[in-house]
């Protein structure tokens, strides 16, 4: 009788174990999926030289994969702006750098931990 208790432990645990590993990979390839996102980002303005149309896009694009995606652009005469979607992008002339900031929540499905997490960087 005491095999048989154990070997059901032993299978609960080998369980439990699985799907919280699983859980953590998912979490990491949220995180991947949310860094790589912020890299396009600042590789679409740095090769677009900040066009209104790509930080527009950068941002309804972000919305649809569930990030917010916040764009400061500072102009060379020492201005900044603020895009996000509910102030879209109209004129970027004279733009010098821009700092990208997306925010983004993940979650442990089994565990049912939920974080709120931010990513920062610039295009210059």
């Amino acid at each position: 009788m005491s095999v048989i208790i154990k070997s059901f432990m032993g299978i609960f645990f080998l369980t439990l174990v699985l799907f919280i590993g699983i859980g953590l990979i998912q979490y990491q390839t949220d995180v991947n999926r949310a860094c790589g996102y912020k890299r396009d980002i600042i590789c679409e303005l740095q090769n677009s030289n900040f066009s209104p149309s790509v930080v527009n896009a950068c941002i309804q694009t972000g919305e649809r994969r569930r990030y917010e995606v916040k764009i400061d652009i500072s102009g060379e005469d020492g201005t900044r702006t603020t895009y996000t979607k509910h102030r879209p992008a109209s004129d970027t002339s004279g733009a010098a750098s821009a700092y990208v900031t997306l925010h983004y929540k993940n979650r442990l499905p089994f565990l049912g931990i939920e974080t709120a997490s931010c990513l920062r960087g610039f295009a210059r």
